[in-house]
This record gives structure tokens, sequence and C-alpha cells, in this order.
């Protein structure tokens, strides 16, 4: 079998020993691709795993200095990884990162094709994910590198239509191909021999998930329900916003209520998943929530902001009780309902795993990338 080669580019440091999950990715799509990673480490480095070939370059302190040298001074080293390997084809995780290698397509002729990955609104999310001021101003002046790549890519693979469909703004005649992003069943299965309880939130401290809201929200809940927690897993991203829910903990009395996780891994996370009663979910923004198919592998039912990429497909085809941004009224009717309605409840549980088999299954991620890929070769 003739495979091609195919490069990752992004800033996700997967360490020099790979996790089981990120294992399973490379294992999969190892399948139908040679895949090759280009991105940073604690230190300059390139291993060969079993399934995967990965360059690291060393990440600076400074994060202003870590955005310039990957998108901006990185460009020969990325030159020489893609001559080595005889790579064809390159993935990138969003449109800045696209810019080194449309400028080897363009200014260095060099013969490959181009992706941007899009998982939501890139911009409002760096945004809210990094209260800094100089990000701001980074981003403004990113707007014309955001037009020239869009110019010159072949396809975007984004995960729903209305954040896709918005960079056709930068170009009419842009391909798109949506499929959510990788979700490994295999750590993420229900298994119902626990009682469940807690309710659980999973994702990033930050402003735009909208943890304190659900703090707030669900405080008088939590002190009439002894036996209930809240427990929150996710890194803290930002220590202003952090320092924010937890005056708010220390006001209500929540302490023993509100319990921090903390950063864990995916095996622990599909353990709480599935000794927990309801997901809670409060984002401004998302793409298409990886968190909720994760839940619907564990028979998790959720409750979440009625946005786009939580409404289709998640509210349209089960498993996800809806509320509109920031109603704390609708949200607690969402909670107490679901909460205490067992008939309800194994409804929506049902529902939730029936559509995380049905658009992230044994499988699919890799033939959705081959799907992608074939669509670049047919417009070739």
């Amino acid at each position: 079998m003739n495979k091609t080669n195919l490069l990752f580019l992004g800033t996700t440091n997967y360490g020099f020993e790979l996790s089981k999950s990120d294992e399973n990715k490379f294992r999969e799509l190892n399948e139908k691709f040679n895949v090759y990673v280009f991105t940073y480490g604690t230190f300059e480095n390139e291993i060969d795993f079993k399934y995967v070939k990965i360059k690291y370059l060393k990440k600076p302190r400074l994060l202003i200095l870590g955005y310039l040298k990957f998108y901006f001074f990185s460009i020969f080293k990325l030159n020489k990884f893609i001559k080595e390997n005889n790579i064809t084809i390159v993935s990138a995780k969003e449109p800045i990162s696209a810019l080194n290698p449309v400028l080897l397509k363009t200014l260095f002729k060099k013969k490959i094709k181009i992706i941007i990955e899009n998982h939501g609104n890139f911009k409002s999310q760096l945004l809210e994910q990094r209260d800094k001021p100089y990000i701001a101003r980074f981003i403004f002046l990113t707007e014309f590198i955001v037009k020239f790549v869009f110019k010159h890519v072949d396809i975007l693979r984004g995960v729903n239509d209305q954040n896709s469909n918005y960079f056709k703004k930068y170009n009419s005649n842009l391909k798109i191909c949506n499929f959510p992003a990788w979700i490994d069943s295999s750590i993420f299965s229900s298994e119902n021999s626990e009682i469940r309880t807690d309710l659980l939130f999973v994702g990033n401290i930050i402003k735009r998930k909208g943890v304190y809201f659900l703090i707030d929200s669900l405080s008088t809940f939590l002190l009439e329900n002894h036996n209930v927690q809240l427990r929150i897993i996710g890194k803290i991203e930002d220590n202003k916003y952090y320092s924010k829910i937890n005056e708010i903990v220390n006001k209500k009395n929540l302490q023993k209520r509100v319990i921090f996780l903390g950063e864990i891994g995916q095996e622990e996370i599909a353990k709480y998943m599935n000794s927990s009663k309801i997901l809670l979910m409060a984002s401004s923004s998302e793409g298409l929530p990886r968190v909720l198919i994760e839940a619907g592998f564990c028979g998790l039912p959720s409750i979440a902001s009625n946005i786009d990429g939580i409404h289709d497909p998640f509210s349209l085809k089960g498993g996800t009780l809806v509320y509109e941004l920031n109603s704390e009224k609708e949200f607690l009717k969402n909670v107490n309902s679901l909460f205490n309605n067992e008939v309800l409840w194994m409804e929506l549980s049902q529902q939730s795993l029936k559509l995380s088999e049905e658009i992230a299954g044994k499988g699919s991620f890799a033939q959705n990338w081959e799907n992608l890929i074939n669509m670049i070769e047919l417009n070739e």
C-alpha cells in the first residue's frame, strides 16, 4: 500500500512518551497514512515512534517568544523536515501556523497540499484563554496573514458548518470538510457499576467556559443536596478568573461542595464521567465540544448553553439539554429536571451514547481524514 505522508503542524506538546490515547490515535491514522508531527517540546528532539515521527522544537519560556518562534522563525527547520521525509500534505492546527507552509508553497515552490484545521473561532478563543494585552494586539496584526493563507490553502478541516463557513469571507471557493476531533472510545466507554450522584465539569478554567456561572447558579442546589458535589476537572489558564471563582466558593461556603481536581489523565476523566450524574457546560463559544462526545461514550447526559456547536447535533439529536447562555433560571430548571427524573436521565444517557458512536465510533477518525485527502486529490 502506497501511503500518503501527512504532517500535523501545531504547538501541541505530546511529550517524549506518547499517552495511551495519542498512541491509539496515531495507530489508527497510520493504517492509512505515514504520520509526522512538527511541534514544541521541552527541548529540541526528534523521535520516531512506531506509528508517528515527531520533530520537537524547544519551547521558549516567554509566551510571546513561543508564538514568534513557531509561527515565523521555524520555516527553515520545517522545510528541512518536510524535505527529509518527503511530506506531501501539511495540516496546520489553525490559520496562523499555516503561514510557514504557505510561504514554502508560494515562495519556495514546495509541492505540498495545505490543510487548515479549525475547531471554533480561534481569535475569540485565544483572547479569552490568554488574559494578556499583547495577545489582543497580536491577533489584530494577524488579520492580513489570515487573508493571505486562505488564498493558498487547499481545504479547511472544521467541526461544524457555521464556524467553517465564516472563513469563506477570505476565499469564496474554499473547500470544507467537517468532522469531530479524535475521541478514544477504548478509554471513554460506559460502565454502569457505580452509583451516579455528582455533577461534573471538564475543561480549561477560563472565562469562556463559564465556570463562575456554574458555581454561582448551583450554590443553593449544592447546599440543599449534601450528598452531591460539583467536581471540576481542568487546567487553570487564567489566574485572575480562578481567584474570582475561589472568592464565590468561599463567600457561599461551598468549599466541601465544589471540588477542584486539576488537570488529570483521560483514563481518570472517564472514571469520573462514569460516576457522575450530569456533565455541565456554560461555554460562550465552542467548535464541536469533544467533551460531549466523550461523555456520550460514558452514557453521561449533559446540560449545556444553547450555542453553535452544541445546539447541532447534541441538542437536536439527543443527549443534551440546552439553556440560553447565562440564563440561571433555565439552567437550574434543566438541572433539577434531569437530576430527579430517572426516566429522562436514562433516555438522554442512551441518546448520548448513540450519537457519540454515530459521529466518532471506532475507525471513523482515520476514515474522515482519508475522505478529506480524497477531496484534495479530486480537486487537482
